[in-house]
């Protein structure tokens, strides 16, 4: 009943008129206002105003919707893990990244895992702080390997602290000609100040962070190019488009051609001054096996390895 009930109000919210909401359905009106009048009479309160023209859900209609949509949505979280239970040893885990976890990182965590577990079933998937947050609250998600989430609700494990540092192009007025690295002062930095730098977006994490950090040292950028991820603002910035602060791994000078290497200077920004957190994020109430516990280790002894030490 809770499934008709639910289909029913969604319909007349939208139609707002119970014999178009019938039609849509293919259903009879008098079976949607027999269903309706059923349910007024149980919960003893009106779910439908139709004095009102079109028809409208009342606030307990409201608030029904609500309800049944959540118990909707449970439901369907709930068959979805039944099944992958149903079919695999262990069952399913669905991993979520930011651009800082390069393939680099998955690929040996995803090949120790699997020799030990290989009737798991992984999804693996990329997505900024924020829709990884909402995932892992709603139960569509299971870890997510990145900067830290800001809900009280998430349990967030440290892994490592990633060095970052300015990506200065040749057409910087703090631009040293014939060096590739070049010492951190920060009254040379200022010189920065108006222009064109290379962000992710705005609302990231990662950029916030960064921004703080540019605003902290007196530098007024002007984020003239915005692109969905790290790794191509790092790459831009290596072919002297603009300006960036990235983390260190993704400005090697092993990475670099010898002609790229003559157009920028890579800053080495001290760890005191700021980092890149990075770890891994889950909900706190979430029952751990012994093949997560095992993914939490590899994953940290991974990127611990990764992470350049200064």
């Amino acid at each position: 009943m809770n499934s008709k009930l639910l289909s029913f109000l969604e319909e007349i919210k939208a139609q707002g008129n119970m014999s178009k909401a019938a039609q849509a359905l293919f259903v009879t009106q008098p079976y949607i206002s027999r269903v309706i009048k059923n349910a007024e009479v149980n919960f003893g309160v009106r779910l439908i105003d139709r004095s009102s023209h079109p028809i409208q859900l009342t606030y307990a209609g409201e608030r029904l919707l609500v309800y049944l949509q959540d118990e909707n949505r449970l439901r369907a979280n709930l068959d979805r893990e039944m099944t992958h239970l149903s079919q695999f040893k262990y069952g399913h885990l669905t991993i979520a990244s930011n651009e800082i976890v390069t393939d680099d990182v998955y690929r040996p965590v995803l090949i120790r895992f699997y020799k030990k577990y290989p009737n798991i079933h992984a999804q693996i998937i990329r997505m900024n702080s924020r829709d990884a947050e909402k995932r892992l609250l709603s139960g569509s998600l299971d870890f997510f390997v990145g900067h830290p989430l800001q809900s009280p609700k998430v349990e967030y494990v440290p892994i490592a602290k990633l060095p970052l540092v300015f990506v200065i192009p040749e057409s910087s007025k703090a631009f040293k000609q014939g060096q590739l690295y070049v010492d951190y002062n920060e009254d040379e930095l200022a010189r920065l100040t108006g222009e064109s730098f290379i962000s992710t977006p705005q609302r990231d994490n990662y950029q916030r962070l960064v921004t703080n950090y540019l605003s902290d040292l007196g530098i007024s950028a002007e984020f003239s190019i915005e692109v969905p991820d790290i790794h191509l603002a790092s790459d831009l910035a290596l072919n002297h488009v603009g300006a960036i602060v990235t983390p260190e791994p993704f400005a090697e000078d092993k990475y670099m051609s010898d002609e790229q290497k003559k157009h920028v200077n890579i800053v080495k920004i001290p760890t005191d001054k700021i980092t890149a957190d990075f770890g891994i994020s889950y909900i706190k109430t979430k029952q751990q096996s012994e093949p997560v516990n095992d993914l939490l280790d590899i994953i940290s002894d991974v990127v611990d390895q990764y992470t350049p030490k200064r």
